[in-house]
């Protein structure tokens, strides 16, 4: 490799856990209910871009795949298993916005998968009521988390595929608290890549 090839950096240059962006796409589904900032709030419809401005954590999971152990003549040889076990739920933390509408958001695409009044799927939604069968990428997308050099810059993308959210942190009022309001949600997924940007 010549050193035109090389990045020249200097060797003080470190990643930081505070460069990062969230970004997610509705899924279709939900795309009707979404909204411009403009619009009238309501408890029918969200603003679709509110979550990304206030994600303050997340993470990226950790990439294994696992060894198999062979016994051969009293010692033990290993080789790859070839297989990647399910990935653990990704929590993604938030602050709440002043108007819950980031808060919304994810209560809406929950309330979806499992209706609040009518305990099933998207209730609300004539279609899928009577839709043969649901089909999962109806629900699901795709989240994005780019990790930011100093100034910033997107260097590297890390895709979470067919991803949904599985629960919807609690939130704990209290007169003696003025502090910022945090919340949580936690996503599952099918696939995790990475791309150098």
């Amino acid at each position: 490799m010549s050193t035109v090839d090389q990045a020249i950096q200097s060797v003080f240059n470190k990643s930081r856990k505070d460069k990062f962006l969230l970004v997610l796409t509705i899924p279709k589904i939900l795309r009707d209910s979404a909204v411009s900032t403009q619009a009238a709030r309501s408890s029918n419809n969200f603003i679709e871009n509110t979550l990304q401005f206030s994600v303050y954590g997340s993470v990226i999971p950790e990439i294994s795949v696992p060894e198999v152990v062979a016994g051969h003549s009293g010692q033990s040889f290993k080789a790859s298993s070839h297989n990647r076990p399910p990935f653990e739920n990704i929590r993604v933390e938030f602050t709440v916005d002043n108007q819950f509408n980031n808060y919304w958001v994810v209560y809406k695409w929950l309330n979806l998968l499992n209706n609040d009044k009518q305990s099933s799927y998207e209730a609300e939604n004539e279609e899928l009521i009577t839709s043969p069968r649901l089909r999962p990428e109806q629900y699901q997308t795709t989240f994005t988390i780019y990790g930011k050099d100093e100034f910033d810059n997107n260097v590297i993308q890390f895709d979470y595929t067919k991803a949904f959210p599985v629960k919807l942190g609690g939130i704990s009022y209290n007169y003696r608290d003025p502090s910022e309001m945090q919340s949580y949600f936690e996503f599952a997924f099918a696939q995790f890549t990475a791309e150098l940007v």
